[in-house]
């Protein structure tokens, strides 16, 4: 689903994301037991984001019993200071124009960082410098699957990038932070040289990272 060019859910896009959701259950006669909700990159922002947000709205009966995402960048302030630091090295072309276009459209709409980061912790799935979780507070007995390719030499070679500027490493910090606060099921999954293109090329950012049939016999098994 192409929901929102951002990389968040504004309060009204919320709102009238689960109102789709569920008239389509209601539409087509589905049940609304046993609801998954996944997504790739941005789109595991939004899983998440709207899962969070169901769960705690009682006018909408979709309960969601599991989310997964595959190496979302759930930080956003983070994201911002590896863009900076992209541009700065000037390594890679397609790393550059990414990092500009998510600078000018942080800049507009949440605000320099310099100036405070409170935008950017409401907007978040996660923000790691305040280790700030409260936009999925209603998740606590929910599954969730956090999966990533952590694959450090790909990232030097290809991007000149560090661990600490990757989706991966935000996302490992997010599991470790919902463990502490005693979230039901949190399971972060990590894989090697899984991660490639529908055209074959190599990039560990990608939906191939996660094995299908062992994520089917996740959602199967509803305890």
């Amino acid at each position: 689903m192409n929901y929102s060019n951002k990389l968040w859910l504004e309060e009204n896009d919320k709102k009238n994301l689960a109102t789709l959701l569920q008239n389509t259950l209601e539409k087509h006669n589905l049940s609304h037991k046993d609801i998954y909700i996944g997504g790739f990159s941005s789109g595991g922002i939004v899983s998440l984001l709207i899962s969070n947000y169901i769960t705690g709205m009682k006018e909408f009966y979709i309960d969601p019993k599991g989310v997964f995402i595959a190496d979302s960048p759930i930080d956003l302030l983070a994201l911002y200071k590896a863009s900076e630091i992209n541009i700065k090295k000037n390594f890679s072309d397609v790393a550059v124009q990414e990092s500009t276009w998510i600078l000018q459209l942080f800049n507009k709409e949440l605000g320099n960082p310099k100036d405070g980061i409170s935008k950017y912790e409401k907007h978040a799935v996660f923000t790691s410098e305040s280790n700030y979780t409260k936009n999925l507070s209603n998740l606590k007995n929910t599954k969730i699957r956090l999966y990533t390719e952590p694959d450090l030499n790909w990232w030097k070679v290809n991007r000149k990038t560090d661990f600490e500027q990757t989706n991966a490493y935000y996302i490992q910090k997010l599991s470790k932070s919902l463990h502490k606060l005693d979230f039901k099921d949190v399971t972060y999954i990590t894989t090697k040289n899984k991660g490639y293109r529908a055209n074959g090329d190599r990039h560990p950012h990608s939906w191939s990272i996660i094995d299908k049939e062992n994520l089917f016999n996740w959602i199967l098994n509803n305890n």
